[in-house]
């Protein structure tokens, strides 16, 4: 699996927003800017919590395997797990205000 596969799909806007250069404020205004950023922000912790997650079971998986280690691995996990944890509270507290799906 290359990284071309791993990358998250990007998915241009209809209509680009132009930025004013002259005070460099989004022309929808500084609410719809700070929304753009809270969502962004969300998803970010969203993408991260759900690697975590991979991660977690990947070292359970590496336990299994390698019973000489396996509570390293499974001390691992559990660190993983509770940085999941976190991600997912961070990414409510970014939640969009309308009430949107969040996909976690």
């Amino acid at each position: 699996m290359g990284s071309e596969d791993r990358a998250l799909p990007v998915k241009a806007r209809e209509n680009p927003r132009t930025t004013d250069v002259r005070d460099g404020e989004s022309p929808d205004g500084p609410a719809e800017r700070r929304r753009e950023t809270e969502e962004y922000a969300r998803q970010a912790m969203v993408s991260s919590a759900r690697a975590h997650d991979r991660a977690a079971r990947l070292l359970e998986q590496m336990a299994t395997a390698h019973p000489e280690e396996a509570e390293l691995h499974l001390q691992s996990a559990a660190r993983h797990r509770r940085w999941a944890e976190n991600d997912r509270k961070l990414a409510e507290t970014y939640a969009p205000r309308s009430g949107e799906p969040d996909g976690l």
